[in-house]
């Protein structure tokens, strides 16, 4: 129980940082190279290496794996978990309408 617990609080303390969040974000769609996942999250604020370094830490932390394609490093979300809760947080907050999404949002005045 308590492993399970220590591998559960890994995993949302590597969450809880924005680059990272951005990062599993865009690697829903697809695996990409650093040079991909760059230019889509920290073109203009951060560097290759900043976000080569927060590639290393979710890799550490079995969230992301990589697979070598010749000289470059590929990453992509890791099989050993479940991503439905990225899609759907992703999916609540660029607005998702879908009736899966509604069916169990509840108002506070419904619930009073």
């Amino acid at each position: 129980m308590k492993s399970d617990l220590n591998n559960a609080l890994k995993f949302f303390s590597a969450l809880a940082d924005e680059t990272r969040l951005k990062i599993l974000l865009s690697l829903i769609e697809k695996p990409q190279n650093v040079t991909q996942i760059y230019d889509i999250v920290g073109k203009d604020t951060m560097t290759i290496s900043a976000i080569s370094h927060q590639l290393k830490t979710l890799a550490d932390n079995n969230i992301v794996k990589v697979k070598r394609k010749g000289r470059q490093k590929v990453y992509g979300l890791s099989e050993d978990h479940c991503w439905c809760i990225l899609r759907d947080v992703q999916n609540k907050f660029d607005g998702c309408s879908c009736k899966s999404c509604n069916k169990n949002n509840y108002h506070l005045e419904e619930l009073i």
